[in-house]
């Protein structure tokens, strides 16, 4: 059972990681404004993900993923820690948005659809 807890231990830490990977946080978009460099934008929002040109315009796409729950260590059963998967599972959600910037300036900014 030992092991069971430690892989479930392991598996929320090794997510945990991976959410904090990115310091983007999506309430920071308010604070950028159309007219801004692409410099100032990274200096609010972090590093991108990744960058696309296409047609004269510059896209900055970044990536948000919701912090987990907190788990509890006094699982049991196999039961117990395939319901807390399935849980964690369901919680987390990623959203993506995507920075324009035209002539080096920023010009609109968005919450991508999955």
């Amino acid at each position: 059972m030992k092991t069971l807890k430690t892989i479930l231990a392991t598996a929320t830490a090794a997510l945990l990681i991976a959410g904090c990977a990115t310091s983007f946080k999506p309430w920071q978009l308010s604070e950028v404004k159309n007219g801004m460099n692409k410099e100032q934008i990274v200096k609010i929002l972090g590093e991108p993900d990744s960058t696309m040109e296409k047609d004269g315009a510059e896209y900055l796409y970044y990536s948000y993923a919701e912090e987990l729950p907190p788990s509890s260590n006094d699982l049991e059963t196999s039961d117990e820690v395939q319901r807390r998967a399935d849980e964690l599972s369901q919680s987390l959600k990623e959203s993506k948005y995507e920075v324009i910037l035209v002539d080096g300036k920023m010009i609109n900014y968005k919450e991508l659809q999955n």
